[in-house]
């Protein structure tokens, strides 16, 4: 059986453990008490985002060598993409200038009728 901390089952040794490394690099899952809890889950699910991992909230035996380690995996490089080019005006096609903004036409306000007055008869 593959060795596997999360909230179900986990050791309080092993989850003591990697509860002082997510200290000591700096995510806080609260006291080392060796139960892997909701704040010991949050924090592995930000050390998870923070080097780029699938965020689980799951240790398994490689994130708990790389945890208690303090050795970061290498993070994937994003790929620079080169900007994008503008065509240049020529004379067989000028630049366009941006059309100017009309303003909104106003409707004008509708009439009330008059109110009609109650008649008082006697």
């Amino acid at each position: 059986m593959a060795f596997l901390l999360n909230y179900k089952r986990a050791d309080r040794v092993s989850t003591t453990h990697v509860q002082n490394a997510l200290a000591a690099a700096g995510h806080a899952p609260g006291p080392a008490d060796g139960r892997f809890g909701l704040s010991t889950m949050k924090a592995v699910v930000a050390y998870q985002n923070a080097h780029g991992l699938d965020p689980t909230g799951m240790v398994d035996e490689a994130l708990f060598a790389q945890i208690v380690s303090g050795k970061a995996a290498p993070k994937p490089k994003a790929e620079k993409k080169a900007p994008a080019k503008k065509p240049a005006a020529t004379k067989e096609t000028p630049a366009k200038e941006p059309a100017a903004k009309k303003a909104p036409a106003k409707k004008p306000a509708a009439k009330k009728a008059p109110a009609k007055k109650p008649s008082v008869t006697t």
